[in-house]
């Protein structure tokens, strides 16, 4: 190599370095605006004493951390799925998490992770001894579900109308229902069922997974117009976690 191929080489990998850390810097700007929501998912995201915890916030903070943003733990909003939800895919500027990556949901967002595997699922009182065999049995039984969550919206296209489902807002109301008898199931992520069940005093020996409806991955979405630039750039992040056992270290914490 020539001392003028050589500085040629010299130049041209600096401008790259600066144009490379420009891009970080705008797409950092761009996340601080981001409008970063979540939901009461416990394990996975939840408020206690006032603060969020669980295992997908404390992947989201280093992601933000990492990915450059002014964005701390506060700054996150603890909503209603159905909002959480609603907003990300009407408004720009809006991300939501843990949401399940699925194939209907595919082209509705652009995608960071995945955080995290996921089982969803139906939960059921052993003593009911309920035996799904195949979508046709759900017709027989009452099922909980919250608005518009991944359980939802599988039932909804398994064939299940909405007037077979209960359907509300939070799902502290399922909880008490199934352990009351007022509905014979609920459709939820399984780990998260499990412990709603135990934090209103049920023995999980009780209960019992009579049916899985999905298993799939949960993710950061991010409404469908945002740039390519700032994706990347969280995706990245999130890359370095996985690369350097960050990711596996808070996945421990919590023992799932």
């Amino acid at each position: 190599m020539t001392l003028i191929t050589r500085r040629a080489f010299a130049v041209a990998s600096m401008a790259l370095g600066i144009l490379q850390t420009g891009n970080l810097a705008r797409a950092s700007e761009a996340i601080n605006a981001l409008k970063v929501m979540t939901e009461d998912y416990p394990p996975f995201n939840y408020s206690e004493d006032g603060e969020l915890r669980g295992l997908s916030v404390d992947i989201m903070v280093e992601l933000l951390k990492r990915a450059g943003t002014t964005h701390v733990r506060t700054d996150i909003e603890l909503l209603p799925w159905a909002r959480g939800y609603n907003l990300t895919l009407d408004r720009p500027g809006h991300a939501l998490f843990s949401t399940t990556r699925t194939e209907d949901r595919e082209n509705l967002f652009k995608w960071v992770g995945p955080f995290v595997p996921t089982v969803v699922g139906l939960t059921a009182r052993k003593d009911r001894k309920l035996s799904i065999a195949s979508p046709k049995d759900f017709e027989t039984i009452r099922i909980g579900v919250v608005k518009d969550d991944v359980g939802h919206l599988l039932l909804r296209a398994a064939g299940v109308s909405d007037d077979q489902l209960d359907i509300v807002l939070y799902n502290d109301q399922n909880y008490k229902k199934l352990a009351a008898g007022r509905i014979d199931a609920m459709a939820y992520e399984t780990s998260v069922t499990k412990w709603g069940l135990m934090s209103i005093g049920q023995s999980i020996g009780d209960y019992e997974v009579v049916h899985e409806l999905k298993r799939a991955d949960l993710y950061l979405a991010l409404h469908r117009e945002t740039s390519d630039n700032i994706v990347e750039t969280l995706q990245s992040s999130f890359d370095s976690m996985i690369a350097d056992g960050t990711h596996e270290q808070i996945v421990s914490n919590y023992l799932i």
